[in-house]
């Protein structure tokens, strides 16, 4: 077969993904945006018809095309972690009334653009292609962000959004830049492996050379990562962004953009600092940045837990949580192990569920009470018991408590971190899941135990209160019986088993 036609089959679902982008846009388009409810049916059947092409793909064997683009069981779980994670936040929208009332079909053409980015990001080891799909997700997150423009802080969010991220970008394209001009090849691959006698060529006779110059490429990088997963220092932009953008697009943010920008890191630790079957030097090198990586990983859960701790706004709590989860994901990473990674995989699924429970519930309070403030939902678990109590098992998880699916997600980066020597690391996750405890529980606190002062009636909206429910139970269910995705994650391992 032709290997153009070949690689173009392997292609299919970001094609068809980049299709139904320009479909929605022009639909959006000829109907003059009148009716952007059908839009958004139609993203949600698109991407199950992606949905369902990734699934066909799970347990294949890894190839490359073009050259640039990895087709393995590890990019095809975030495609499909996206596909879902997208596919609830067009639920999101469709229950939200605020953008019932604005009818705006082209947040679903966003959207969608973002996740072909994503798709691209998580499917290379070749720098320039993972820099094009960083900055294809980057540009419709400012639109999303900005997207109530007419609203103060939305354009604020955007603005500092797109501050923050060029900032980022910049000093990550530098670092690859210098890594080019220092290596000879944007292939991670390649760089790691090649030792050649003249210079460039590879990583290791520039490691034997001098590793100061490496170093400095590899926090420059490392600036980018850490800005699409709001790691300290690089999380200044979070709480303010999430705040100001609509609560739908921060759950996208939230989750499916976090979960790329740990996707991409994975492969660029996996890739450069393999632990064996290369150079001694390599091996010691990449010792060195685990070792970054399991310090950022602490500064990171400290300051987003303590943050946390202040915040009277729901929204503003949940971004600086996110900042901290981000925190123990570092964990698995900095291990640079099969295993490590593999907690890593499995703790994002978790935060899947309860992140998304956590913000489609805020999203119900703010529909119901006009407000995101902690103190304005006093007692209004008694009028939504059931979208209450699945809030608590969603904190509940995030807190890290069984019989959550966040409990053994925790469980086992700790295990991991414990194995690997980074038991320092672990005790100051778990002294910051007990801080975690105090905020998540305030929120549970006022929705049972303080009397409500308000006399509206609960918002009847069965079908996303049925969603959010469903998504309570997963977290619990799958706290009880992990084994299936664990299974899951162990056949899309990056490192292999």
């Amino acid at each position: 077969m032709n290997p153009y036609i070949e690689g173009m089959q392997a292609l299919a679902p970001e094609l068809v993904l980049t299709a139904l982008a320009l479909i929605v846009l022009v639909a959006d388009l000829l109907t003059k945006g009148k009716d952007s409810r059908r839009m958004g049916y139609l993203t949600l059947a698109g991407l199950a018809v992606v949905g369902g092409m990734l699934a066909l793909r799970l347990g294949e064997p890894s190839q490359t095309y073009f050259g640039m683009v990895i087709v393995d069981s590890f990019g095809t779980f975030f495609k499909l972690f996206t596909v879902a994670a997208v596919a609830v936040v067009c639920v999101f929208i469709l229950s939200d009334k605020n953008e019932r009332k604005n009818g705006i079909g082209e947040y679903y053409f966003l959207l969608l653009g973002a996740s072909v980015g994503i798709f691209f990001m998580v499917s290379t080891n070749h720098l320039l292609l993972l820099v094009l799909g960083l900055e294809l997700l980057s540009l419709a997150s400012y639109a999303l962000a900005g997207f109530h423009k007419g609203q103060r802080k939305s354009a604020e969010a955007a603005m500092k959004y797109v501050v923050f991220g060029g900032l980022s970008a910049g000093i990550m394209v530098y670092g690859i830049s210098l890594l080019y001009g220092m290596t000879g090849t944007l292939d991670l691959a390649e760089m790691a492996t090649l030792a050649g006698d003249s210079i460039p060529t590879g990583l290791v006779p520039q490691l034997y050379l001098s590793a100061m110059p490496v170093g400095v490429a590899m926090v420059m990088i490392l600036a980018g990562f850490a800005y699409k997963m709001s790691v300290v220092p690089f999380h200044f932009w979070t709480p303010d962004v999430y705040e100001g953008s609509p609560t739908p697009v921060t759950t996208f943010l939230a989750v499916a953009s976090k979960a790329a920008g740990v996707a991409a890191l994975l492969r660029f630790v996996g890739a450069l600092f393999p632990v064996d079957g290369v150079d001694e030097i390599i091996m010691w090198y990449g010792d060195r940045f685990g070792m970054l990586i399991a310090v950022l990983a602490a500064v990171t859960m400290t300051l987003g837990n303590l943050s946390a701790l202040r915040q009277q706004s729901l929204k503003r709590m949940l971004a600086y949580s996110s900042i901290a989860h981000a925190g123990y994901i570092l964990i698995g990473v900095a291990t640079r192990t099969s295993e490590g990674f593999d907690a890593a995989m499995y703790y994002m699924t978790a935060y899947y569920f309860m992140n998304l429970g956590a913000f489609g519930v805020l999203l119900y309070f703010e529909s119901a009470l006009g407000s995101d403030r902690i103190e304005d939902m006093r007692g209004f678990g008694w009028k939504s018991p059931l979208i209450s109590i699945a809030m608590v098992a969603f904190l509940v998880s995030l807190t890290g408590l069984p019989p959550t699916i966040g409990f053994y997600g925790k469980y086992l980066l700790f295990k991991v971190g414990v194995a690997e020597g980074l038991g320092w690391l672990v005790i100051v996750a778990a002294l910051n899941s007990v801080v975690s405890l105090f905020y998540y529980f305030s929120v549970a606190k006022s929705l049972f135990l303080k009397e409500s002062n308000d006399e509206r009636p609960a918002l009847s909206q069965p079908l996303f209160a049925g969603l959010l429910t469903a998504i309570g139970v997963l977290t619990i269910f799958f706290g009880l019986f992990p084994d299936s995705i664990q299974e899951l994650v162990e056949m899309c391992s990056l490192l292999g088993s």
